[in-house]
C-alpha cells in the first residue's frame, strides 16, 4: 500500500493537484491521508473538499477546517487568516461541512503504526511542533511507533531514541528514509502553502511493503492560484506570499 501524505493544502487546487500527478509518476498511490487544513487561505476550498471525498482517504481536522464550520471562532486567527476563514465559511455548502466536521482530531492506524493529527498529540489543534520538547512530549504520548503532523507548513523528521535524545533527519526530496520500528515524528510539510523557503508543494509517500517515507517537492502553476486569490478579493498577501515559500 502506497499513501500521498498531505497536510496544509489550504484551499489550493493547483498545488493539489501538482502533487497527486508527482504520486502518479513516481508509482502511484492508494489512499491520501491528509493532516488537516483543508481549507483556509486559498480559492479553492470546495474542489479541494471534493478531491478528497472521491479518493480512499484517512483524514484529521486543522484549525482553518474548524473555523470554516464555526467550531472554533475567528477571534483565534490574525485579521488576515480570519478574513480567509469568514470567506471559506461563505462558500461552503452543508455537506461539506459535515465531511470537515466528521474528521477525527486525531486518528491512530494502528495497521501501519501511524497515528495522525494536525498540531501534535497534546494540542491537535493549535500546537507547533517546532522544538525538541515538543516532539517528545508528542512522541510520549504516541501509542505507535510514527506520528504525523502538520501545522508548521514545514517538512521535517525527528527520531527520538530513549526518552532524551531528538535527532533530525533532514528530509531531502526523493530520498526515502527506511522507518523500521523507530519512534519517529513526520512532517510532510504544506502542499498549499510552503514556509521553509521552497514555493514548491511538499508531500510525502508511505510505502508499506518496503517500509519507507519518500519526502516530495514538486512545482505547480503558482500565479494562476495567484489570480484566483486576487479575483476574489481576498487578501492580496495570500497571493504574494506564495510565490515566497513564506
Amino acid at each position: 500500500m502506497k499513501a500521498l501524505i498531505a497536510s496544509d493544502i489550504h484551499a489550493n487546487l493547483e498545488a493539489l493537484e501538482a502533487a497527486m500527478a508527482d504520486a502518479d509518476a513516481a508509482g502511484g498511490f492508494d489512499q491520501i491521508w491528509s493532516l488537516g487544513d483543508l481549507v483556509g487561505y486559498g480559492p479553492n476550498p470546495r474542489e479541494v473538499i471534493d478531491v478528497l471525498r472521491g479518493l480512499d482517504h484517512r483524514a484529521v481536522v486543522g484549525n482553518h477546517d474548524l473555523a470554516a464550520v464555526g467550531a472554533i471562532g475567528l477571534e483565534w486567527f490574525n485579521p488576515i487568516a480570519a478574513e480567509a476563514n469568514a470567506w471559506t465559511a461563505s462558500v461552503l455548502d452543508d455537506a461539506r461541512k459535515d465531511f470537515i466536521r466528521a474528521q477525527p482530531r486525531i486518528l491512530e492506524m494502528d495497521e501501519y503504526e501511524f497515528t495522525m493529527a494536525h498540531g501534535s498529540l497534546r494540542d491537535p489543534v493549535w500546537e507547533y511542533v517546532t522544538t525538541a520538547a515538543a516532539v517528545r512530549a508528542c512522541l510520549t504520548r504516541c501509542e505507535t511507533y510514527r506520528c504525523l503532523v502538520g501545522h508548521t507548513h514545514v517538512p521535517i523528521i525527528c527520531r527520538m531514541d530513549g526518552v532524551e535524545n531528538i535527532a533530525v533527519i533532514p528530509p531531502r526530496p526523493n530520498e526515502s528514509v527506511r522507518l523500521r520500528q523507530d519512534s519517529l515524528l513526520i512532517n510532510p510539510g504544506s502542499i498549499g502553502q510552503p514556509r521553509d523557503g521552497d514555493p514548491r508543494a511538499s508531500y510525502a509517500i508511505y510505502d508499506s511493503e518496503t517500509e519507507t517515507l519518500t519526502p516530495r517537492r514538486v512545482g505547480y502553476d503558482v500565479e494562476k492560484t495567484q489570480r484566483k486569490i486576487t479575483s476574489l478579493g481576498l487578501p492580496p498577501f495570500l497571493a504574494e506570499r506564495l510565490a515566497l515559500g513564506r
